[in-house]
Parts: structure tokens; C-alpha cells; sequence
């Protein structure tokens, strides 16, 4: 096992999760994992490309040569920051964004997102964190709230006009982080 690789529960015997910098991906994985996060349909396709190269860490999960899921770290565009600041007051500039998680809709309702989401949220070390969530997202709701985390603002996005929700796991609340 290498050091970017962990031993899933027994309930998912055969699922491998694995967290990686961009950089570090084995060729063809980026394409299939863009694919997956477009897929999902919930994010514009416009920067999947571009955020996924720059994040910080990637998280995928594979079913034997099968990637089946993925999320990422990554850092935030300015303009985000700005219009987050601008309507809520939340200052996000010195976090990373937990997001583009997707799962394969055979492979959902197992954990595997959750479990996605709690490797990830392990591997920020002093960084903060926080994750975007439509309102009208009542799954991935449930995996923040699997994961400790909780919605501390809402604002609207200015491409959709949609109500999204910003979640930030409840320890570093705590800890005034």
C-alpha cells in the first residue's frame, strides 16, 4: 500500500481510496476524474479542468481498475472569495474547498462519499476548510453533516441564481479557526 492509499471499511471490501496533489495522478486519470465531477451535473464544467490542476489534493476511489469516485481540495478562485465576502461577510481567503465530490450513482448510498470527504478533512493539517452546498442538495447535506460539519452562511450565486451554502467542519469552528 503507498502512502496515498488507505484500507477501506469491510462494508466496501474491494474500494480503494486514494489522495494525491494533482501532479502525482497516474496518466488518464484527470480526464476520467473531470469526467465524474462533470458528470454529476451540479458544477458548471467552465473551470473543472482548471481547479482540478491547481488543487491541493485529489481524492479518488477505485472498485479494482474502476475509478468510481472523486473529490478534491482546491484553492479558491478570487472572484468566489470576493462575492461570498460581499454577501455574507464570510472572509474565505485563507481556506481550501472541499468540493467536486462525486460518486457513481451504482456506488451511492455506501459511504463512500462520506468516507471521502473525512480523508480529506484529515489531510488539511493547520489549514481551514469548507465545502459549497446547494441548498437543494439534500445528499450532500447529509455527507457535511456525517462529516461534523456545519452550514454557517448562505449566499447566491450570480451565474445560477441559486441559494448555495457554505459548510466548515464543526472542530474548526470550535477552535474559533
Amino acid at each position: 500500500m503507498n502512502t496515498h492509499e488507505k484500507k477501506a471499511p469491510a462494508a466496501q471490501e474491494g474500494i480503494q481510496f486514494f489522495y494525491s496533489p494533482p501532479a502525482e495522478l497516474p496518466p488518464g486519470y484527470m480526464d476520467i476524474i473531470c469526467g465524474l465531477v462533470e458528470a454529476g451535473g451540479s458544477v458548471s464544467p467552465e473551470f473543472v479542468r482548471y481547479n482540478l490542476e491547481r488543487a491541493f489534493l485529489i481524492a479518488y476511489v477505485k472498485d479494482g481498475d474502476e475509478i468510481i469516485g472523486c473529490s478534491s481540495l482546491k484553492h479558491p478562485r478570487p472572484e468566489f472569495i470576493a462575492t461570498v465576502r460581499e454577501q455574507t461577510g464570510l472572509d474565505l481567503a485563507n481556506y481550501l474547498e472541499r468540493g467536486y465530490t462525486s460518486v457513481k450513482p451504482q456506488y451511492r448510498g455506501k459511504g463512500i462519499g462520506s468516507s471521502m470527504l473525512a480523508g480529506l478533512t484529515a489531510r488539511v493539517g493547520e489549514r481551514k476548510l469548507y465545502s459549497v452546498i446547494g441548498e437543494d442538495n439534500i445528499g450532500g447535506q447529509k455527507m457535511a453533516i456525517n462529516n461534523n460539519t456545519k452550514r454557517v452562511a448562505v449566499y447566491e450565486s450570480k451565474k445560477t441564481g441559486k441559494k448555495l451554502g457554505i459548510w466548515i467542519p464543526e472542530w474548526m469552528l470550535e477552535q474559533g479557526k
